[in-house]
């Protein structure tokens, strides 16, 4: 499809979504869409506290410039998952009694420094990235505040301890893909915490079993984890790679930047040259669940 025609079609679906959010929603809530910034559309909550939503509209775009035909089934499906999100949003949550359903999720460190999110309970990680806890709500979730966790009377330990017993219960098999000596693992499930089974430990364990040469690590959104074992430094270059690539294509972006994983440590690291050849990567990565980002 030539750009120019891309681009109407972009600028066709923002309208299209703007206008029946602002018919959907509540009217509480008011659909802020500039045509300058077709990414993204925010839905601000006239009462709710932190009740602002930035939502992405990359994956609808990717679907309908592939499937241009069923454009209006793809606009009002992704509607309707919003509009979920945004009553979801503005709920009381508690984790009494839903202790089975906390979940750890990964973000860039500037996450927690927006005024925004100062109320949302986190914990260090890495250099580009922080621990943070969510509630799951089926199709959706929603991050954990320190009122909650004071409401549910569990220190944050505990709640540390919950989430990663909850992660550990997941499926994780990942499609795999070799590009000359290196070997590429793509964690892409539907779950919306692909990124956060970076925090197994026995997942770590077992690829580190696998690995051959290097073990590299990425976490450029929160819909894929990707572990690489790495043979050379072509294929540290490639990894590089991919982890921007993703990170601008994501709902979520974590880090653009890879990192080594060695004795139970993850380390940043950057690429400083380029290899002769460029080579071609696949294009994983799948999602489910929107976050009702505070």
């Amino acid at each position: 499809m030539e750009e120019n025609r891309k681009l109407e079609l972009k600028k066709e679906v923002h309208q299209r979504v703007v206008r029946n959010l602002s018919r959907s929603l509540s009217e509480e809530w008011q659909v802020i869409g500039d045509i300058e910034r077709l990414e993204t559309i925010t839905l601000r909550h006239s009462e709710k506290q932190g009740g602002e939503l930035e939502i992405r509209l990359t994956p609808l775009f990717t679907k309908v410039e592939q499937h241009e035909s069923e454009k209006e089934q793809w606009i009002e499906d992704f509607v309707a998952k919003v509009v979920v999100t945004a009553s979801e949003a503005v709920k009381e949550h508690a984790l009494h009694g839903n202790e089975t359903r906390i979940y750890p999720v990964i973000r860039h460190p500037s996450f927690v420094k927006a005024e925004k999110n100062k109320e949302v309970v986190w914990r260090e990680h890495t250099a580009e990235t922080v621990l943070l806890y969510a509630l799951d709500l089926e199709t959706s979730y929603f991050l954990i505040t320190r009122d909650m966790v004071a409401e549910a009377k569990i220190t944050k330990d505990r709640l540390h301890e919950l989430a990663l017993a909850n992660l550990a219960r997941l499926e994780s098999t990942p499609k795999q893909d070799r590009i000359g000596n290196n070997v590429f693992y793509f964690f892409t499930g539907e779950d919306s915490y692909s990124a956060s089974r970076v925090l197994n430990p026995d997942l770590l364990s077992w690829m580190e079993q696998k690995v051959k040469g290097k073990m590299g690590v990425a976490l450029p959104h929160q819909d894929v984890l990707i572990i690489a074992d790495l043979a050379d430094a072509k294929g540290a270059y490639i990894l590089a790679q991919v982890a921007v690539d993703f990170s601008m294509r994501g709902d979520v972006p974590i880090s653009p930047i890879p990192f080594m994983y060695e004795n139970g440590e993850l380390e940043p690291y950057m690429v400083m040259r380029h290899p002769k050849s460029r080579h071609k990567y696949p294009s994983l990565g799948g999602k489910r669940k929107r976050p009702p980002e505070r």
